[in-house]
């Protein structure tokens, strides 16, 4: 009897009884640490089921596009007529082709875990770095006339109606190669020799390859984009001190080894001194958009794109849309552009690890920095420099890979932190 009764569930000496369990605050310690044995860390991060991506970039996004395909028809359909034997559709069908394809490749990265990147990071670096190699090969690089007389080498020839700009694809690569860096060791990159040095290294190499075709506006975009990343990933402010410095004048040796940029920072000091002395292109644009008043003359209604604005699907679209839409229209762009960078900032600052936030801060850096640029030239606010506008201007693999760019940036959006701040 006694032997069934310490078996029974009534005895306090039976081991074999449950052991009532305890609320988890009672011990946060043990409580986490059984968390990490089911499942850890590194596997939450990589398996955890991925949430809504940000519509608001999405709207942003499309709305961009929606506005670069009316503009490209507008200001390029003459061109094309006179380019193409009276075809004047052939500038809008390429830049249609060009965001289809862009378009199809933000939905697949959209789903693509963007921790799939860092893992094949030195490949996508070396692979950016063998396209820069390849616009030099004659059978391979298209060459083509600028206005001041030179040659530009900066696409490869794949025989599709868009030329491949390999500096497009290596801007990306560059990014993801430096969060990564960072992500791996956060430590490392407060070292000079360990972690600054390798980057910059590797930023030079790029840099250099980038102005030899000549491009020193992608260039100059691409090392202030890798920059502004080291910056945020932690390096010393002496570091940056130092690099801002050794970067003021490597500019400015190239600047003035260069006449032809020489003339462009002259031309625009004398424009801050006398507004008369604003140079052809800047006249042009300022003309345009002083034509378009508050609402603008209204869709191909511009006078400036027919033979006296340069490169009006291009370098200076936004001119024309100022002179076609007004103020309203270019203000309306501007504040899109504005809020872009400001959903594409807040995914950086909320996304669960060091490379998604790094990576979000690059691609958003890259998308507003080149915006910036270009419409600071066509107001007068920046020296002249030809740089398109993300999403509007006619191109082929700037559209694809900027959508690409956003493609990435929503993938991240999926794993930000939504708990109340």
């Amino acid at each position: 009897m006694l032997r069934s009764y310490q078996n029974s569930p009534r005895s306090k000496w039976n081991f074999k009884s449950k052991p009532k369990s305890r609320p988890w605050w009672t011990n946060t310690r043990s409580y986490f640490a059984a968390r990490e044995r089911q499942e850890p860390v590194t596997e939450t991060l990589s398996e955890q089921k991925p949430g809504r991506m940000d519509k608001a970039l999405i709207a942003l996004t499309i709305c961009l596009i929606a506005i670069g395909i009316l503009m490209v028809y507008s200001s390029s359909h003459l061109l094309s007529s006179r380019h193409y034997d009276g075809y004047s559709y052939r500038y809008l069908q390429t830049h249609i082709i060009a965001c289809t394809i862009g378009l199809v490749g933000m939905y697949m990265t959209s789903y693509l875990s963007y921790r799939f990147y860092a893992k094949f990071a030195n490949l996508l670096l070396i692979l950016s770095f063998i396209g820069l190699l390849l616009v030099f090969v004659p059978s391979l690089g298209a060459s083509v006339q600028g206005a001041e007389g030179g040659r530009f080498k900066r696409w490869i020839n794949i025989g599709l109606p868009i030329n491949f700009q390999p500096v497009e694809f290596a801007k990306i690569a560059l990014v993801i190669h430096v969060a990564n860096f960072i992500s791996r060791n956060p430590e490392r990159v407060k070292s000079f020799f360990n972690g600054v040095l390798p980057n910059l290294l590797i930023l030079a190499a790029a840099f250099g390859l980038v102005v030899s075709q000549p491009d020193f506006g992608s260039a100059f975009l691409l090392a202030v984009t890798v920059c502004i990343v080291l910056f945020i990933g932690g390096i010393r402010i002496w570091h940056v001190l130092m690099l801002a410095g050794a970067g003021g004048g490597l500019l400015s040796l190239l600047v003035i080894r260069d006449t032809y940029r020489l003339k462009r920072i002259m031309d625009y000091l004398a424009m801050l001194k006398s507004p008369d002395a604003a140079n052809y292109h800047l006249t042009r644009s300022l003309d345009a958009l002083e034509g378009g008043g508050l609402l603008g003359m209204g869709i191909d209604s511009s006078l400036q794109k027919i033979s006296r604005l340069p490169y009006p699907h291009t370098d200076f679209i936004f001119a024309v849309l100022g002179e076609e839409f007004g103020f309203v229209g270019a203000a309306a762009v501007t504040i899109i552009f504005m809020l872009f960078v400001w959903r594409g900032l807040h995914i950086s600052r909320h996304v669960n690890d060091l490379f998604g936030s790094l990576l979000a801060t690059g691609l958003t850096t890259l998308i507003g920095l080149q915006a910036f640029i270009n419409i600071g030239v066509v107001t007068g606010l920046l020296p002249t420099k030809g740089i398109t506008l993300p999403f509007i201007s006619y191109g082929g693999s700037s559209i694809v890979l900027s959508l690409v760019s956003v493609g990435i940036l929503l993938n991240v959006s999926r794993n930000i932190d939504r708990s109340p701040d």
